[in-house]
Formats: C-alpha cells, sequence, structure tokens
C-alpha cells in the first residue's frame, strides 16, 4: 500500500513534478504517420504539455507549443508552409525549432531587433509513427525496436485514450494473472449473457489456464515478465515479455512478426493506449513508410463500457478505480509481486534524475541501437534480479 503523498508522485506528469522529469527522458509515440495526409496537422498532449504536430509543405515534422506568441491563438488552427507553420490571426510564421521567422504586419527590423520563439521538440518517424521528446539536451537516440525497424513488414496500428492516469494502465501490463480471470473467467461469462452457445465456443477455443508461476527478471533496460501454465518451454514462460522502460512492452516478436505497446501519458488524467504490429511477408515489397491506424472505442455510444473484447475489458479495470487509483486503499497480494517491482523500479528512477543521474534504458550508442531484441534466453538475471512467485 502506498501513501496518498506517494501516490501523488508516482502519477504526476507534469514539468517539474519528479515523475514529469523521469518520463521526459523517453521518446513517445504521439501519432501515426498516416494521421497527418489529409490533414497535416494535429493537436497533441503529451506530458500535460498542449502542442502542436504539423508536416510543412517541404515535407518536414515540426512540433511546437500551441499557442502562438503573439495574441496566445492556437496553431492547430495554423496553415502549413514551405517552411514551418503560419498563425491564422495575423500570420506570424515559425520553423520548426519555434523560431518565429515572419510578422507580415511588423517592421522589417524587428524580428532581429526583439526575435520570438515557441516552445519546440523533437520529432521523429519510425515504423510509421511519429515520436516526440520532450527532454532535456542532448536527446538520446530514438529506440530502434525490432519491428520498427524491419523494412520488409507490413505495419498496423490501434489505439484508444484512456480517460485515466497512465500508472494504473501500465500496473495492468505487469498482472499477468488477471489474463486467466478477466480474459478467461470474465470474458466467458459476458459470453453467457449474450448466448450460451457463444459462450460454450469460446470456452472449447480458449479455455482459461491457471498459472503455476509468475516470475520478473530485471535486465540493464527493464524487466522480463514470465508466466507458466504447462511447460517451462512455453514461450510466455522461456522468452517472456519485455518492459523497456519506462512505458514500451515488446510482446515476444519472433524474426517474423511481433507486437509492441506504447503507454503514453497524455496527461495526469488521459492515456494513450497504441499497439503497434508488425509482419514480414514472403513476397518482395517495397521499403514500408506507412503504418494503417485505426480508433478503438472503448465505451458504446450509451456510455456502458465495451467488456465484450479483451481491450474492453482492459479499459473497464483501467477507467472503473477513478481518474487515478487511490493507492492509500489497496491491499495488494503476492500476486502483484510485478506491480510492486515497477513502483520501486520507478522510485529507485525518480531518484537517480533528482540526483542528476541518467535512468536506465536511455539510448545513446548508435551500434547498439540498430535493432534492439528482446533478450535472449539466459540474457536476464537470474540472480539477485530474479522474483519468481508459486501458486497452487
Amino acid at each position: 500500500m502506498l501513501t496518498a503523498q506517494e501516490d501523488s508522485t508516482l502519477t504526476g506528469v507534469g514539468s517539474g513534478t519528479p515523475m514529469g522529469d523521469l518520463l521526459r527522458r523517453y521518446w513517445y509515440p504521439i501519432a501515426a504517420a498516416e494521421q497527418l495526409e489529409d490533414k497535416p496537422i494535429k493537436a497533441v498532449t503529451l506530458l500535460g504539455e498542449s502542442l502542436v504536430l504539423y508536416r510543412d509543405g517541404g515535407g518536414r515534422l515540426g512540433l511546437v507549443a500551441e499557442a502562438c506568441a503573439h495574441r496566445r491563438v492556437s496553431l492547430v488552427y495554423g496553415i502549413p508552409e514551405n517552411e514551418g507553420i503560419r498563425c491564422a490571426y495575423h500570420g506570424w510564421r515559425y520553423d520548426a525549432d519555434g523560431k518565429c521567422i515572419e510578422q507580415p504586419a511588423e517592421d522589417d527590423s524587428s524580428l532581429s531587433q526583439n526575435p520570438v520563439s515557441i516552445q519546440a521538440y523533437r520529432v521523429e518517424e519510425l515504423g510509421g509513427l511519429i515520436f516526440a521528446y520532450l527532454g532535456p539536451n542532448p536527446a538520446p537516440l530514438l529506440p530502434r525496436y525490432n519491428l520498427l525497424s524491419w523494412e520488409d513488414a507490413v505495419w498496423e496500428a490501434n489505439g484508444s485514450v484512456i480517460p485515466c492516469n497512465w500508472l494504473q494502465v501500465m500496473e495492468n501490463m505487469f498482472d499477468p494473472i488477471h489474463v486467466e480471470w478477466l480474459h478467461g473467467r470474465f470474458f466467458a461469462h459476458v459470453l453467457a449473457q449474450r448466448s450460451e452457445e457463444q459462450a460454450e465456443t469460446f470456452l472449447a477455443r480458449h479455455a482459461p489456464t491457471h498459472m503455476k508461476k509468475i516470475a520478473f527478471d530485471r535486465f540493464e533496460h527493464g524487466v522480463i515478465q514470465r508466466s507458466l501454465s504447462k511447460s517451462e518451454e512455453e514461450p510466455n514462460w522461456k522468452t517472456g515479455d519485455a518492459l523497456f522502460f519506462p512505458t514500451t512492452m515488446l510482446l515476444g516478436p519472433s524474426k517474423v512478426s511481433g507486437s509492441a505497446i506504447f503507454i503514453v501519458p497524455i496527461d495526469d488524467t488521459h492515456t494513450w493506449f497504441l499497439l503497434h504490429m508488425a509482419n514480414r511477408v514472403d513476397v518482395q515489397l517495397p521499403k514500408q513508410e506507412r503504418c494503417s491506424y485505426f480508433d478503438v472505442p472503448g465505451a458504446n455510444d450509451d456510455g456502458t463500457l465495451k467488456t465484450g473484447t479483451a481491450h474492453g475489458q482492459d479499459y473497464m479495470v483501467a477507467v472503473t478505480p477513478g481518474e487515478i487509483t487511490p493507492r492509500n486503499k489497496e491491499h495488494l497480494g503476492r500476486s502483484d509481486a510485478g506491480i510492486v517491482l515497477y513502483r520501486q523500479l520507478l522510485q529507485d528512477q525518480m531518484a537517480l534524475v533528482g540526483d542528476g543521474g541518467e535512468p536506465i534504458n536511455v539510448r545513446r550508442n548508435e551500434k547498439e541501437n540498430q535493432c534492439i531484441e528482446l533478450p535472449k534466453v539466459g540474457e536476464t538475471s537470474m540472480g539477485n534480479g530474479h522474483m519468481e512467485v508459486l501458486f497452487c
């Protein structure tokens, strides 16, 4: 159980907060590139900052503060130019670095005598997604996870804005026991309310498997999560799923396919859940630049939650505790070992950054960043960094 103050420290992502300062050391996806095809300007909120993402006429990406420096009008309604973005109100134009490079109604000397700029952040494209970095310079390398780097793969992504704090979405990733119940027994219960035939078909194909044990292994970039139901040769145990700190999960990718989950803190009470999938194909393909994207709703039109899908079930357990889970009212058990580990890891890395250090999984070596794979069997710690929980 956390105190209310500890809970607040772990959940607040604003600039100048301990967690906000830690999370700003990393890159986050903020859009699929295809979302700028029909309209090259998109409102983005990341870590509590209201921003505008755009692609100008020269094909360059920019990410700047939403408000124009002149009269604070939103640049979401701006005009993309051959270079930069122009405010709709009085035509002030900004380049990708946030520098105001044109003020049509002002004297020509005003730009040099009274330079004006707005906040701008780094953006890069990879795997059909657009990533942003909001932290201090020098910026680290954008991690080139293998499924984002494959040039012969077909990419697809879907996402959902969840109206709750990022941490409760992330903690669900460290709770393998919920798969048996939420996505197994509860799923069958929901289907049975529709028809017994649906429930029987589901149970025949996806019978809930009781987990015999779960384990968590620390490695230099995060944590490997393992779960065992039958044999230690199962991929879920032998390979596991990898958290690349702080909020990226690689789900056991093979050489031909893989999935990554990105948990993106929008602000203190909203989170973007993004699933990116890559599949290599046998036919010759040109280099892929595009990732098809669609939004996945978590609620029906009448406000009820979509509990008839695995995503809807995860959405339900994220939002029903409230916008920010009151962790001072929890009663954790031994099956929550992964959640306890993750909270401690966050606290350790916050303290490290507070002391002027660099947290884990900040990439600065070009060679090591070429194509990041899941750690191979035996490469993660089975010593002090290994923790197992046995069940009956």
